[in-house]
């Protein structure tokens, strides 16, 4: 019990720092399964030095929009090695490259992602043509992170959101596989992080995947304790969480799990 505790904590929402912007329509829809639900489900992943918001830009947005001053938090070690960050890539159907004037270069797939990481490019298209990868390489020559999520952002504003899925960084061959174009791009590190956020600079929409270990989820605690005052909110979820654990109502995964939204 203590060790969860130690875990958890209630955080005014205005210390929080977003390190990625939303996706509007995933805004709405959560906003509203919130307010009819009264809660908030999981905790907010939290880095606990500077409260940079690491999973749960959503949720964040949410509670500042409904004028929430406090959010429970679940605050971890950035620096520890056991917290791993991969990322999303935009895959798209349907797509015609010729519709972005943006200069692009045909490459092999190794020395696009070379570009990539040397921020030489903002993005590479890559398609599945019989049974070799078409890669093209949207140039960039700044070699600045914050040009490059500009044109990032410019790049994916063209496309139809119907049309993207975003998919973790270790399952692109299944999109490409399937037909679909993978826009890959450089991985963000704990750096860019943890520098952008402090900025106000916040990275676009699923930039960043986490892996938490330890992370707690369904915590299920009301709206309306969090609409108090923070000490009564951390009293609140203390108490609820005693009450909880003598019920033996807490579980360990000790496997991969999938949630389905």
């Amino acid at each position: 019990m203590v060790e969860i505790l130690n875990m958890l904590d209630i955080i005014p929402t205005e210390k929080l720092l977003q390190h990625e912007q939303v996706i509007e329509k995933n805004l709405l829809a959560l906003r509203e399964s919130m307010l009819n639900m009264g809660r908030l489900v999981d905790p907010i992943i939290v880095e606990k030095k500077h409260y940079v918001v690491l999973d749960g830009n959503h949720r964040k947005t949410v509670l500042d929009t409904i004028k929430c001053p406090n959010a429970a938090c679940q605050l971890v070690d950035y620096e520890d090695e056991g917290i791993k960050i991969g990322g999303w890539f935009p895959a798209v159907k349907n797509i015609d490259l010729g519709v972005f004037e943006h200069k692009k270069e045909k490459v092999d797939f190794e020395a696009g992602i070379e570009a990539l990481d040397k921020m030489k490019g903002s993005f590479m298209a890559v398609k599945r043509q019989n049974n070799s990868r078409e890669c093209l390489l949207f140039n960039s020559f700044s070699g600045s992170l914050r040009d490059i999520v500009e044109e990032q952002n410019a790049l994916v504003s063209k496309i139809p959101p119907s049309n993207i899925a975003y998919v973790e960084d270790y399952r692109a061959e299944e999109f490409l596989a399937d037909g679909r174009t993978v826009l890959y791009r450089r991985m963000f590190t704990k750096e860019d992080v943890v520098k952008e956020a402090l900025a106000h600079r916040p990275l676009p929409p699923k930039s960043t995947r986490h892996s938490i270990p330890n992370r707690i989820i369904r915590l299920n605690l009301h709206l309306g304790w969090l609409s108090d005052t923070r000490e009564n909110a951390k009293g609140l979820m203390e108490d609820m969480l005693h009450k909880r654990m003598s019920e033996s109502t807490v579980r360990r995964y000790t496997e991969p799990v999938i949630v389905i939204y």
